[in-house]
């Protein structure tokens, strides 16, 4: 096997990150976070099944082996994790999430919207059939269509079992850990039922994939979850923003100070897409009766895609045109071949 590799720092008295190795979809790591606590600790997401370095040098070929790895060199271990609290349901921060439960007999904790994605988890074609009539609908055809609508299936690999929450939550909960004592606040937009854990004591945000400071966070549709998922996304930045978080422990990439200044900055993109894709409905619209989601896709992303990238292209712009339709703003009708075109309800 590949020997995994994991980088453990404390970024925060009593707080450890650990980038946990990924290499799914050009992610190379995802960063869990252990809280350390005198009657047990707190892990906060757990990555996808990885080996790891032995601490006596060798290589742990388990599912576990890097998280246990990066557990031990943080000063925890595997035994001692009392919770797991999941900021959301995407692979990578939830592949390993039963078989931690397992492990360590601990609690998992996961918001009350992460359900629909757990479920489909635990059916993969009913989901892969979902997305695949979501993209058809849209524009998406022949082999692209196919291959885009499958991605779900690269991830299950990579879990070795369904993790079941013992917890749901629906946001203001309070943990004591890490000498701290951390509120639940509820952020979807990236995911439905995405939480983050503050700590108002010492204004620090462990904050998922709500804030990263590598990439705007994508903000994508799926058909059967929430109808204005952007919508939802920009209150939640709003909610944090005015929060004034003075260190921010992303899931992916390092820590990073200042907040509020990088949730008001990926508001002001979401935003300007948003504007970028009104122009576009109405420029189509003056020569024809609407456009599909693929032709907006097309003006707005240049070069060839992946079958992964063609989906989280498309969904997000779905995500920006149902920000419209929530609003009535944007509609939307069938094409004879069944293909809805988008345009301004004004015309």
């Amino acid at each position: 096997m590949t020997r995994a590799t994991v980088d453990v720092t404390e970024v925060a008295p009593g707080v450890h990150r650990m980038a946990l190795p990924l290499g799914v979809h050009g992610l190379p790591s995802v960063s869990a976070y252990l809280l350390h606590d005198a009657d047990g600790d707190v892990l906060v997401d757990c990555g996808i099944a990885a080996g790891g370095d032995d601490v006596a040098g060798g290589v742990d070929d388990d599912s576990c082996g890097a998280l246990d790895a990066a557990l031990r060199a943080a000063g925890g271990a595997l035994g001692r994790v009392r919770r797991l609290v999941v900021t959301h349901a995407h692979v990578d921060h939830f592949g390993l999430a039963g078989e931690v439960v397992r492990r360590s007999g601990g609690e998992l904790w996961m918001h009350e919207d992460s359900r629909l994605e757990i479920d489909g988890y635990r059916d993969p074609d009913e989901a892969v059939d979902r997305r695949e009539l979501l993209l058809a609908d849209h524009g998406l055809d022949g082999p692209d269509l196919a291959r885009s609508a499958a991605g779900l299936r690269d991830w299950m690999t990579v879990m070795p079992s369904i993790g079941v929450p013992d917890r749901l939550l629906s946001g203001g909960e309070r943990l004591p850990a890490g000498g701290r004592t951390w509120e639940v606040l509820h952020t979807p937009g990236h995911s439905p039922g995405h939480v983050c854990l503050w700590s108002a004591a010492d204004r620090v945000l462990c904050s998922g994939d709500h804030l990263l400071q590598i990439a705007s966070p994508p903000v994508t549709f799926e058909r059967g979850f929430e109808p204005d998922p952007m919508g939802r996304y920009l209150d939640s930045l709003d909610l944090v923003a005015g929060l004034g978080p003075e260190l921010v422990l992303p899931g992916h990439g390092p820590p990073f100070p200042d907040g509020a200044r990088r949730a008001r900055a990926i508001a002001g993109g979401k935003r300007r897409r948003l504007d970028r894709v009104y122009e576009l409905v109405q420029d189509r619209q003056r020569v024809g009766p609407g456009t599909t989601v693929t032709e907006l896709a097309a003006e707005l992303v240049r070069g060839p895609l992946t079958a992964p990238q063609r989906h989280l292209v498309v969904a997000e712009i779905l995500a920006h045109l149902a920000w419209f339709e929530t609003r009535g703003v944007l509609g939307r009708a069938r094409r004879a071949d069944g293909v809805f075109l988008w345009r301004t309800t004004d015309r």
